[in-house]
């Protein structure tokens, strides 16, 4: 660059002299020497900002290198923080009204295995949320916290952006589940960890009429070994409504119901696995009065019990593209109350000493072909002294849902659900009823909107038409009151995670 300024220089020279007046030799020198000291003048300044744009281009190189390294770091440390969340959930929300216009808080027999059909589920909106934080130690040990927040489960309002919403004493938000499960202490077996706190414990439920029947859920702890789990669950019966007397205020003391849970999943036996399970209950002031006031309490009331039940696990009934569950709970006593023993809550509370219980459930799905899938269920309940009642209660329900894939991510499902339920001595039971053995049953179309068109595909948007129809002497009851056919419009939005 500095000879080709030279070199241009000097033709300049030349050029200049040979139209100008001629130069000495001296003058000559003397012009050339100046133009050198200009040059080497602009040739510093040159080198210099050459030298400061490099230091500048440098530091930005390191504060880039330093940037990079800082959010590399900050990444890092999310990336770990992550790692030692879990976050799952549920939502059920379901637009249902009447023949009239109108929304309904009936369940039309669903929580007495009757019915599993779209839109017996009273819910409006039933959202749950299940986080786990881990924690990790020294010497391999663990911990993690798990918690549980529920909303809106068992209420069948709607609600707007107004405000607060209508205090009914039910399906409010709560933390459902909070307890501490720790692991790998070199003292335990391998495997075997140990939990405390507020839990659902041990849970399975009915295929299509989604009832609970088997869990332990209240506050406790307890020692797991891969199928192994021993636990001590307790429960506090008191008013639902969180509003009237209960019998944690009426002054006549607490009625702890405690459980002593044995359960084994996952035994290897022909056909599939199986489940055991076995329950013993305590309640010391079970006779104590159940409600406020000077009512004396019940002398035959239940003060222990048992629960007995297994699950079975196989294919569906022989046909290997499928799956069924196959369960039998027996219970006595206190046991009574817990849907044939094994359905452990606040529920479980007021049975008598000569009370049993037995409960039978069976259910799965099948694929048939690549185009339909068909799922069963058949549940039984049969018992004595149940539920203020002194003879025998008998209930039944059948429900059967084939679908069809339309494509990938639509399909069409039909349901067809008969339930019925006989109480011996009607006559001088709850009130009085007219037929020992009442009746109901439903049909029901849902097309139904999904991201992976299968049975358990979700999230999914399912609008439905179901109609039902019982012989009860009361009707469907409740906000129904003694009407004995309805059509159910509506749309329910389902997803889990």
């Amino acid at each position: 660059m500095i000879r080709e300024k030279m070199i241009f220089l000097g033709c300049l020279l030349v050029a200049s002299s040979a139209i100008a007046k001629p130069l000495t030799l001296e003058e000559r020198v003397m012009k050339l020497e100046k133009l050198l000291e200009v040059q080497v003048e602009e040739n510093k300044k040159l080198q210099s900002q050459i030298f400061e744009e490099g230091q500048i281009v440098e530091e930005d190189k390191n504060q880039e290198k330093t940037d990079d390294v800082t959010i590399v770091k900050r990444v890092s440390k999310l990336e770990r923080e992550a790692e030692l969340w879990e976050v799952h959930g549920y939502a059920s929300l379901q637009y249902r009204v009447t023949d009239d216009g109108s929304s309904s808080g009936t369940n039309f027999g669903k929580g007495d295995f009757f019915l599993g059909l779209p839109g017996t589920g009273e819910s409006s909106n039933q959202v749950e949320l299940v986080t786990k934080r881990k924690f990790y130690g020294k010497n391999g040990v663990f911990g993690e916290l798990n918690l549980r927040a529920e909303y809106g489960n068992g209420d069948s309002y709607y609600y707007s952006s107004s405000g607060s919403e209508h205090d009914n004493g039910k399906g409010n938000f709560e933390i459902k589940e909070a307890y501490i499960n720790m692991g790998g202490f070199n003292y335990l077996p391998q495997n075997a960890t140990i939990w405390g706190g507020r839990r659902f414990l041990n849970r399975n439920a009915t295929f299509l009429s989604g009832e609970f029947y088997k869990q332990s859920s209240g506050m406790g702890f307890g020692y797991e070994q891969n199928g192994l789990s021993l636990a001590v669950v307790a429960v506090d019966p008191g008013a639902e409504d969180g509003k009237s007397a209960s019998t944690l205020e009426d002054g006549l003391g607490r009625r702890t119901v405690t459980s002593f849970d044995f359960n084994y999943a996952g035994i290897s036996v022909p056909g599939g696995s199986l489940d055991l399970g076995a329950k013993i209950y305590v309640q010391p002031n079970a006779k104590e009065a159940p409600e406020s006031g000077n009512k004396p309490g019940n002398p035959n009331a239940a003060e222990n019990g048992f629960g007995l039940g297994f699950v079975y696990n196989t294919n569906y009934y022989g046909l290997t593209d499928g799956f069924a569950s196959h369960a039998f709970n027996y219970g006595h006593g206190i046991g009574a109350h817990a849907t044939g023993g094994m359905n452990f809550g606040q529920w479980t509370d007021g049975a008598l000493k000569d009370s049993y219980t037995m409960l039978a459930t069976t259910g799965g799905l099948i694929n048939l072909n690549e185009k339909w899938q068909l799922g069963t269920e058949i549940s039984a309940l049969h018992g004595d002294q149940l539920y203020g009642l002194s003879g025998h209660l008998t209930r039944a329900g059948l429900s059967i849902q084939p679908s069809y894939k339309v494509n990938d991510n639509f399909r069409m499902v039909f349901g067809a659900s008969i339930g019925m339920q006989k109480i011996q001595d009607y006559k001088h039971n709850w009130g009085g009823l007219q037929k020992e053995t009442q009746v109901r049953y439903g049909l029901s179309v849902a097309p139904t909107f999904t991201v992976d068109s299968d049975y358990f595909g979700r999230p999914q948007i399912q609008p439905f038409v179901t109609w039902v129809k019982t012989n009860f002497d009361g009707g469907f009851g409740g906000d129904l009151s003694k009407e004995k056919s309805q059509v159910l419009f509506g749309v329910k939005s389902e997803v889990w995670f």
